[in-house]
Order: structure tokens, then sequence, then C-alpha cells
């Protein structure tokens, strides 16, 4: 199927909790900063809701047969739906848009004269293994030669990356600068204090004082997300429809492009000394994952660079009660693997699509590319 990809921009900042309490009258009230980008199932169930009140609900109920057929009856059945999401989208004082992603975590960079970070180099396996708790492992090292200083080099943590600039990445290119973006000029968290009073006597009992930290997107900044499974002949996501804490409301207009970074073409991949085709999985989106890593047939994992776990979870609307919380690979993951000619062929395909579990709400959505070069040149 092929998906429709909408730009969702907020009408007032957004709230959007993780998967820790937050109950009236329980001590954990302060300083409750929001998420963001929202976990995946928070938009996948604002953006299903919204399909079927557009779609003849009535907002409160149960659905009927055909919208359960069509938009899912559960918290892990959506239907005919597969979304992906979330993305964020960026426009230009020239009034371009661009999608942005989580930067791989194994491109290197330092801070430039004007305290912005740059992008320098890359970790890539290395060529001799180390004994580990897991046995003998290839842990990714700098490369660089070693007459370089590599004093200095950092993940480029909290910063974000044009689908442009990540296709250089994926073909095993540094980026341009300006492909870079940092959260600073994406958004900003605004504190509040919220009281809540007895609604008949207006009174203000103990612990009703409450503080969140809400999100609001700068100027320009949308998030962005793909809808495919519409039925021919539904109505589509409206234009205006809640999203996040106190139902606050996200306007949405059609993107009308994919967001996905070009594929480095099948003859660049090359062999390795064991005749065998390298390639990297990079994780636009969280993952949910056996034992923590992506499994595609044919492929074996050489190393990897991971973020810590992100804990997820997610509220069922029938039950009125929290998902359990799972532990998902975060985006911007990279995993270095290698495999057969005839088994890359069929890899080489998988580019964009989703794998793992969750998938239709948009989890786990990877990228193929090449192995970074084995050297390169500080900037």
């Amino acid at each position: 199927m092929t998906p429709r990809f909408f730009s969702l921009t907020p009408q007032d900042a957004w709230f959007f909790r993780d998967g820790r309490p937050y109950n009236h009258n329980e001590s954990n009230q302060a300083d409750v900063e929001s998420v963001f980008p929202p976990p995946a199932r928070t938009l996948t169930g604002a953006l299903r809701a919204a399909l079927a009140r557009a779609n003849g609900w009535s907002g409160t109920g149960r659905w009927t047969e055909e919208l359960n057929r069509c938009f899912g009856a559960g918290p892990n059945d959506l239907g005919l739906l597969q979304f992906t999401s979330p993305f964020l989208i960026h426009s230009d004082a020239t009034g371009i848009s661009k999608a942005l992603w989580p930067i791989p975590r194994y491109l290197l960079g330092d801070r430039n004269t004007r305290g912005r970070w740059t992008p320098e180099t890359f970790l890539r396996p290395s060529n001799k293994p180390t004994e580990t708790d897991q046995g003998p492992r290839c842990l990714p090292e700098i490369a660089l030669p070693p007459s370089l200083d590599h004093d200095g080099l950092k993940l480029a943590e909290g910063a974000w990356i044009t689908t442009d600039g990540l296709a250089a990445v994926l073909a095993g290119k540094l980026p341009e600068l300006g492909t870079i973006c940092h959260q600073n000029h994406l958004w900003k968290f605004e504190p509040r204090v919220g009281l809540a009073r007895d609604a008949e006597t207006l009174n203000v009992g103990e612990g009703e004082l409450y503080s969140p930290s809400y999100v609001r997107l700068r100027r320009g900044v949308a998030l962005g997300v793909g809808v495919g499974g519409v039925p021919e002949g539904m109505a589509h996501v409206p234009n205006i429809f809640p999203l996040g804490g106190e139902s606050r409301l996200a306007h949405c207009e059609e993107w009308g492009r994919s967001p996905v970074p070009a594929l480095p073409s099948r003859e660049r991949f090359t062999l390795d000394t064991e005749s065998r085709v390298a390639f990297i999985i990079v994780l636009l989106t969280p993952g949910r994952f056996i034992a923590g890593k992506p499994t595609l047939p044919g492929a074996e994992i050489i190393s990897a660079c991971v973020g810590k776990p992100q804990f997820i979870g997610g509220w069922d609307s029938l039950k009125r009660e929290p998902l359990p919380l799972e532990p998902f690979a975060p985006a911007g993951s990279v995993w270095f693997c290698a495999a057969t000619p005839g088994d890359f062929d069929a890899i080489h395909k998988t580019h964009g699509r989703h794998i793992g579990a969750h998938t239709a709400h948009g989890f786990g959505q990877i990228a193929i590319g090449l192995w970074p070069p084995t050297f390169t040149n500080r900037l």
C-alpha cells in the first residue's frame, strides 16, 4: 500500500506523557516534562479516532463492525491501517519543507568555532575482534588515521538530519553542515503551573498543585506521519483533530511526498574478505526486536551502535488501562551486517519497510546503507 503523508501543526503547546504514572493526588506532579516526539502509539491512537469520527463514529461507545474492520478493534489491532511515524518536518524562510530524522549513532562530530556540532567521521567495526562477555566482537572504532587527533569527537545528541543528509550518510559520505538541525531550533519546553479545584465548591485541597512542562514547536516545524490502508470511498484524516494531553488540537494537511531517504544502488555495495556483502541497517523509528536486535533472513550482525532502550507503553481505551511498557531500540541505532550476495538481493528491497513488533503503528522502519569508509578526513 502507498501511504499518504501529512504534517501535523499544533494550535497551541502540546503535552505527551511517557510511561511513568501521572495521576491525580500522586506525589510526582512537579516538573513533569512532555515527551517529544511523541511515541508512535500516541499518534496512531489519535489518528484512528479521528478517522472513525470522520466516518460516522459519535466519539463515545464502541465502533461499528465496519470501523473495526477498517481501523482496528484494539490497541494492537489496526485493521487495514499502516502508519509511518513519527518524523519531523521543517520549513525554512523560503517555505521549502524537508523531513528530519534522528542522526545515526555511528556519525561523530565536534563543535566548530560557533559552538555548532559538525560531522567529521564515522564509527565502523574494528578489523580485530575484542573479547567481551558475549564472546569475541568487532567493536566500533573511529574511522580516522591514528596520526590524527580523536579528541572532542562525540555523538550528535539532540540533533536531526534532513532526508538528503541522511541519504548521503547511507552512501558512506559525511553530510553537509546545512542538513543538520539541533532540537533547540525545532522546539522548546514551556513550564506551567496548574491548580485543581473542586467543581462544586471551587475549593483547593492538598496535593492539587501540579507543574507540567509543555512542548511548543518553533515556527515552521511540524510532526510528520504517513497513513496507509484507508479504504477507497471512506473519509480520510480530517483537517483538525485532538492530539495529546488535554485534547489540544492539531491542524492536519497533506504533505505530498515520501520522507524516506534514497537507497544506494545495488551495485554500490561491495564484498568483504569472505565474499559477503557488507551493509548497515539504520533504524528510522524506534523498533521492538527479539533480543534487542533486528532480524533479516541471511543477515549476520557484525557490530552495532545502539542507544539506551526506550520503554514505551500506551493506552487501551477499551479497557481504560495502560499498556505494559516494552523496551524499544531508539531511532538512529545502527547495525553493521553482512550477507551472501543472494540473500542481500532480498535485503536490499527492505529499505524503508518496517520490521519487528508493532509495525502497523510505524515502529521498526529501517533504511539500508553502505559501510562507511575505513578512513575519513576531519574537516
